[in-house]
């Protein structure tokens, strides 16, 4: 009996060792780029398993009564920031505004398909219309605008008109042949747009706008990214389908897996890139700094690391609640869209709003700027 017992703790102990190695492999994620180690990141990835297993061997170590506890406490105590990321802890509700608060909406609107391509494009298009209007917001920041059949500006024009903004900044992800088509990066204001430039990279993809708007007499620099996409197909969602139902018509696991594992890992080794370049340029920037958009990566990586070095995320400084995941989308749900902002803004509230216009919830902060 006493060596069956011994053997069960041992392999307790080897399974707790394996997950407490994995979460710190997850800490290391957040620092090494994926260009250098690529590995790293899909432990990053998978953080809020390793969490997870951790607290289950926190819980089984404390009701054995085993000094074993410390393991994976420690361990998940030296990941706090890491923490903080997915479950905000305030210890002090005391904010005073120095001045009239400013709104924010960021949200990827999906080409305006609606959570799926058969939905109608004008009929999502007229929800989420009103959906921003009735925000009220000062700044709107959108990802995977879409329209054709009229002049840019004009159609711009329109949809800012409609949204009750008075200045707008769009650039396309990239040139069309149809000079009337637009799959754009937008930022509407109702403050004056004064100056704008954008980011890409050399045969990919615009993955950046930014505006320096006049916001009450303060220049203030927002960014709005869109950053590189995983870029999963159809049969990518179908092999997924296939592993969460067995009545799936049946894909390869080996096949299915790796060019899975293929996609991110380039989508991983991409953005690395496009933050690099960001945080060089957030660093030059003389003005105070607002960064929102879907970012397509998980609190626990590389790109929000680089990018939150400098800034604050106001899901930390002003949200609630675990995770709070923002992609609506068919593969499970992390936070992939931010509202981040430099050291001259506090943050009063954010919000995740759950309204199925999208294969994204929009998020929206109000803060002030401290003078």
């Amino acid at each position: 009996m006493k060596i069956k017992r011994s053997f069960f703790f041992k392999l307790l102990l080897f399974i707790n060792l394996l997950a407490v190695i994995g979460l710190y492999a997850s800490y290391v994620a957040g620092y090494v780029s994926p260009d250098k180690v690529w590995f790293f990141a899909f432990f990053g990835l998978a953080y809020p398993v390793f969490l997870i297993l951790n607290l289950c061997f926190v819980i089984l170590w404390l009701v054995l009564w085993d000094k074993f506890i410390f393991i994976s406490l420690i361990s998940i105590l030296v990941g706090w920031n890491n923490l903080l990321a997915i479950y905000p802890v305030h210890f002090s509700n005391e904010k005073s505004p120095t001045g009239p608060p400013v709104k924010l909406v960021s949200f990827n609107v999906h080409h305006f398909y609606g959570n799926q391509r058969a939905e109608s494009i004008p009929e999502t298009r007229s929800k989420i219309v009103e959906f921003l209007t009735d925000q009220s917001a000062d700044i709107i920041s959108v990802q995977e605008f879409f329209a054709i059949g009229d002049d840019f500006n004009k159609t711009l024009e329109k949809f800012s008109r409609t949204i009750k903004m008075d200045y707008f900044a769009f650039k396309n992800y990239k040139d069309f042949y149809n000079k009337q088509k637009i799959v754009a990066i937008a930022t509407f204001s109702h403050h004056p747009i004064v100056n704008t430039g954008y980011f890409q990279l050399q045969d990919h993809l615009l993955f950046a706008l930014f505006s320096d708007i006049v916001l009450r007499g303060d220049t203030v620099r927002v960014y709005n990214l869109h950053l590189e996409s995983i870029r999963f197909g159809n049969d990518d969602y179908s092999f997924y389908a296939q592993l969460t139902d067995p009545d799936k018509e049946a894909t390869p696991l080996k096949a299915g897996s790796m060019r899975m594992m293929w996609k991110i890992r380039k989508a991983f080794i991409t953005r690395s890139k496009q933050v690099r370049i960001l945080a060089d340029h957030i660093a030059s920037c003389p003005y105070p700094v607002i960064l929102s958009g879907d970012f397509n990566d998980v609190p626990s990586s590389y790109t929000y690391q680089q990018l939150t070095d400098r800034l604050t995320d106001s899901y930390r400084e002003a949200g609630h609640g675990f995770f709070d995941g923002t992609y609506a989308g068919k593969l499970p749900s992390f936070r992939i869209d931010y509202i981040l902002h430099s050291r001259e803004f506090q943050a009063l509230t954010y919000k995740k709003i759950e309204v199925d216009l999208s294969d994204h919830y929009p998020v929206t902060a109000t803060m002030f700027i401290n003078h």
